[in-house]
């Protein structure tokens, strides 16, 4: 393994490097980085696979022929097992599938997209191996990204809020006067979207306690690993998720299959059933209350410290519009499907730009400026994430989890 890391961990920092300090320097990841990184490990990996079939008779050849070595000298062939290539070039796969959808549902820019498929191409699995998921071992990778940002931005946040006490404290008063009538509403639209996530995690929690052995006896796929891999998703994606379940077709169906599952779980273990929901219920409620507070002090944050306005004939490439202008515009739904088709989470595009110019000021002439979020610097930090599986050799959420 001292070869794979010499191959690879170079080119790894190198390409962290140089795309951290250029993304202080212009904000973007340049392509020319991400194709360097792939190119690099994927040449790498095509050399060992070519190598693994001519080791034997390459090394022989060099021995006998070269240094002339007796033919009863006992040839040691140096190469990498077919197995451990296979596992990287799937592992290289699926974070390429995980990062289009990251991308395709605004989770991430295109550029952080690519750059975590470069780091997952290029980080040695060998790091991961306190933490091994055996479908997606970068998936380790992906939470050492995510928990440094979310407890920077939780720290600051709360900073934040200690020091503005006092504003916010002025702000409230404009939160008391909403109606009764909206904040019932709310209540309600939080409690139907925790019963249905709690519903949705149910069954795939008895799906798993109930047929774990038998799968797992059958097709050698464990199923822990997928569920894991199911509840980072949702959680990921839990607006979509929830946008999806709510339709009364599919959350009929849910009911019904969960209903089904319940049944047929009591009757065959019934302590193991019973077990199972009230540890769903337990940890779906916690998971709800943390991630909504975790979400008031996120909106905190940006609200106060990610927002600043510019003019409307300053609006340019890369800028990111504020949630209320963005729905405005989705409004119009015969311009935007002409001029926008989509707004990425990387900011606006350069044919974007001018429509949404001539919009704004055709249909908001009372405004002159607008809102736009302060772009994130996410690449160091998937910088940070990848220092961090390198020193941990596994995820942070097990490294607390063992805390506790």
């Amino acid at each position: 393994m001292t070869l794979v890391y010499i191959l690879f961990l170079p080119m790894l920092f190198f390409i962290g490097i140089m795309t951290v300090y250029e993304d202080f320097k212009c904000g973007k990841v340049r392509n020319k980085w991400i194709i360097l990184g792939l190119f690099w490990s994927l040449g790498i990996i095509l050399f060992f696979l070519i190598w693994y079939f001519i080791a034997s008779p390459v090394t022989r050849f060099f021995y006998f022929n070269i240094m002339d070595y007796p033919p009863n000298y006992e040839v040691v062939v140096f190469t990498i097992n077919l197995p451990y290539l296979f596992r990287l070039i799937s592992n290289i796969a699926i974070a390429l599938v995980i990062s289009f959808l990251m991308w395709q549902f605004n989770v991430w820019a295109a550029g952080d997209a690519k750059l975590f498929v470069v780091y997952s191409a290029l980080l040695p699995m060998t790091f991961y191996y306190k933490s091994f998921f055996s479908f997606f071992p970068s998936f380790v990778l992906m939470i050492n990204i995510f928990i440094p940002i979310f407890l920077y931005l939780i720290f600051t946040s709360i900073i934040y809020l200690i020091k503005h006490l006092k504003n916010e404290e002025k702000d409230d008063s404009k939160k008391r006067k909403q109606s009764k009538k909206d904040k019932r509403k709310q209540l309600f639209m939080t409690f139907k979207n925790m019963g249905i996530m709690m519903t949705a995690f149910i069954g795939i929690f008895l799906i798993v306690k109930l047929f774990q052995s038998p799968i797992e006896q059958y097709t050698h796929i464990d199923l822990f690993s997928v569920q894991i891999f199911i509840f980072a998703g949702i959680i990921i994606f839990s607006n979509y998720v929830i946008k999806f379940i709510i339709k009364p077709a599919i959350f009929k169906t849910i009911i019904v299959l969960v209903s089904f599952l319940m049944f047929y779980g009591l009757i065959n273990d019934y302590g193991g059933t019973i077990e199972t929901v009230r540890r769903t219920l337990i940890m779906m409620t916690i998971y709800i209350i943390v991630l909504s507070i975790f979400r008031r002090i996120i909106d905190f944050h940006i609200l106060k410290t990610d927002l600043k306005e510019v003019r409307v004939e300053d609006i340019g490439k890369r800028m990111s519009l504020s949630e209320d202008i963005m729905n405005e515009i989705k409004k119009d739904k015969e311009f935007y499907k002409e001029h926008i088709n989509r707004f990425y989470s990387g900011g606006l595009l350069s044919y974007q730009v001018e429509p949404i110019k001539k919009w704004i000021k055709k249909n908001r002439r009372d405004i002159k400026t607008i809102k736009i979020y302060k772009p994130f610097p996410f690449v160091p930090w998937m910088f940070v994430g990848v220092i961090v599986t390198i020193i941990l050799k596994g995820s942070m959420f097990h490294l607390i989890w063992r805390l506790f």
